[in-house]
């Protein structure tokens, strides 16, 4: 007789019934004491601790396979590797550094022979944080590599008003972390498809070069300049298959100190970049050959070899390495959230390779000595690598995409994965008219202001970058958004125990909070009537009487741009809240209040 067994008992209690009744189904001769301090019964239950043991078990084992359910970072990573998504690691912060040193004065001008060449990969630092410099500075020339005006001379004057020599200061942008490198020798057993190499860190920012050279003993690390050979180089994509990489493009003056002209090239030597779930960064390589010289052994036609060749040796998932050379990693590590730093944090610099050709020795160690560093602004965009949840909506998300781009949301979010060294936008916004994909953008100027001045570098390179990913029928045009500027003026009744000034400053600190530009996106709707409850619960307020909003334009210090909301008084461009206290977005434009000191004005009565 077959026995009837019920799978669908899986926990302790339920398990433990079903067996307390299959043995008195099945065995009441056998097994009839079912005192719980009977043998029979410790035996019994052990069997319904493990088997509900291996009911949780296998819940969580398929609950780890589902992206929404996944708890495991290690699973979730797998799934990213599976869907074929760059996950990205910790975040560096950036800023701009003054780097400034004092040379003599020659006639009327200072003494050019004294500029110093200061090499990339100079290395400042302060609160415990490293920056590093990612182009040459040179104080002979008054422009960045990319050809941007970035020196400042100031002459230094004694009692009697005589200029006694010159402060020069270039101003260069330095991002958090240190470079290293990592040598590898490849022998004829590294010679395999899909070569895998493990970097010895675990905070891996990025991969700033790998290369290849011929031979086995090399002793020091290659030059700044070997690194960036192209018949050296192995290019990082983001899938094997891929055999296009966007890369800097000197043929193009950039007009931005801080974004290089970008362009795609055809590469056959590639690599992917993977985390390993203990966080150290994989490299992993392609998996096909060139090598023909088997079949050039016949003596046959040799464009017929080559095309034979072509077959055999498939470069589709990219070349194997090649043995008896030896492999060099340049790499970043640091970043983080702790990596943003205030300003005129960064004073000390730690290593640096600097040069003078000064004709007098004394004079060469005096400027080398007054070589002083500071950063006048914050260092900002360090941030954690994704957290569990970050990267469960990374893998939803991303996948739909599929490497193209065929909703508007897809061209948004591969905006956003451009390279930084091209720029990203702080903002952007796109919007589809008959197949064509107008790309709004705006960027920040020194301030942290919102700027609809975005260099022509920035949206050419987006242009570019956006030109492999979109549909056959979609034209792609980028243009610079609008910014509006806004003023307020609040009248208040305040409770007569309360500071009025207390009052004043935290209810201009509400309508600035509420303004924050990195909570809203452009074409956002913003609902006053939300910020009215806001200065309602400010301690003291006891009601607004009046809420006046105002659109700021020109005057030399603000956007040009007017709000496409009608006025209330033309005169004053009070906007109309047209009974909704609502500001209504555009959709190629974004709000801000620019100083938020002048432009709201808060009375109390």
């Amino acid at each position: 007789m077959a026995k009837k067994i019920n799978y669908y008992s899986r926990n302790f209690a339920d398990v433990r019934q079903e067996l307390i009744g299959f043995a008195k189904q099945y065995y009441p001769d056998i097994f009839n004491d079912f005192n719980d301090a009977s043998v029979g019964m410790m035996l019994l239950e052990l069997n319904a601790a493990v088997g509900d043991m291996l009911s949780f078990q296998t819940d969580r084992m398929f609950q780890e396979t589902q992206i929404d359910f996944a708890q495991e970072r290690s699973s979730i990573l797998a799934m990213a590797r599976t869907f074929g998504l760059k996950v990205p690691g910790n975040r560096p912060s950036m800023t701009i550094a003054d780097f400034s040193v004092t040379v003599p004065v020659l006639g009327d001008v200072f003494d050019i022979s004294y500029a110093p060449i200061i090499k990339t990969g100079a290395q400042i630092n302060g609160a415990g944080k490293v920056f590093e410099t990612t182009d040459e500075i040179d104080f002979s020339s008054p422009f960045t590599t990319g050809g941007i005006p970035n020196r400042l001379i100031i002459p230094n004057s004694d009692n009697n008003g005589n200029i006694i020599n010159y402060t020069l200061t270039k101003r260069e942008v330095v991002t958090n972390g240190v470079t290293k490198i990592f040598k590898r020798v490849l022998n004829d057993g590294d010679v395999i498809p899909f070569l895998e190499i493990t970097l010895p860190d675990d905070n891996v920012l990025s991969i700033n070069s790998v290369i290849t050279l011929e031979g086995t003993n090399y002793v020091s690390s290659p030059s700044i300049s070997a690194f960036y050979d192209e018949n050296r180089r192995w290019y990082e994509v983001n899938a094997l298959a891929d055999d296009i990489v966007f890369i800097p493009d000197d043929t193009i003056i950039s007009d931005s100190s801080t974004i290089k002209p970008g362009k795609f090239k055809r590469v056959d030597q590639r690599f992917i970049k993977e985390y390993t779930d203990n966080g150290f960064t994989k490299l992993i390589f392609g998996g096909g050959t060139q090598d023909i010289s088997a079949l050039c052994e016949f003596d046959v036609d040799k464009s017929l070899v080559n095309r034979i060749g072509d077959f055999i040796n498939n470069l589709s998932l990219g070349l194997t390495v090649s043995p008896n050379t030896t492999m060099f990693i340049s790499y970043r590590v640091g970043g983080g959230a702790n990596t943003n730093v205030g300003p005129n944090t960064l004073k000390s610099i730690s290593t640096i390779d600097l040069t003078i050709n000064g004709p007098n020795a004394s004079n060469n160690q005096s400027v080398r000595d007054s070589l002083t560093v500071n950063n006048p602004l914050p260092a900002l965009g360090g941030k954690d690598e994704p957290s569990v949840e970050e990267l469960r909506n990374l893998v939803r998300y991303n996948y739909a995409s599929q490497e193209r781009c065929v909703t508007i949301e897809d061209y948004k979010v591969r905006i956003g994965l451009i390279p930084g060294e091209f720029g990203v936008p702080f903002r952007n916004n796109v919007i589809e008219v008959q197949n064509k994909i107008r790309v709004y953008t705006l960027t920040l100027d020194s301030n942290g202001a919102l700027s609809s001045n975005s260099t022509s570098v920035l949206n050419n390179n987006i242009t570019k970058y956006l030109s492999n990913y979109r549909m056959l029928n979609d034209y792609v045009e980028v243009s610079n958004g609008k910014v509006f500027n806004l003023g307020f003026e609040v009248d208040l009744f305040v409770d007569k125990q309360f500071s009025q000034s207390q009052i004043i400053g935290q209810v201009i600190n509400e309508i600035t909070d509420y303004f924050d530009i990195n909570k809203w996106g452009m074409g956002d709707n913003i609902y006053i009537a939300q910020l009215i409850e806001e200065i309602n619960n400010v301690a003291g307020v006891l009601n607004i009487v009046d809420l006046r909003v105002f659109n700021k334009v020109g005057q030399g210090r603000y956007s040009s741009n007017e709000v496409s909301q009608p006025y209330f008084d033309d005169a004053t461009r009070q906007i109309d809240l047209l009974g909704e206290y609502t500001l209504f977005g555009d959709p190629i434009g974004m709000f801000e209040i620019k100083d938020p000191t002048t432009d709201i004005k808060v009375r109390v009565k």
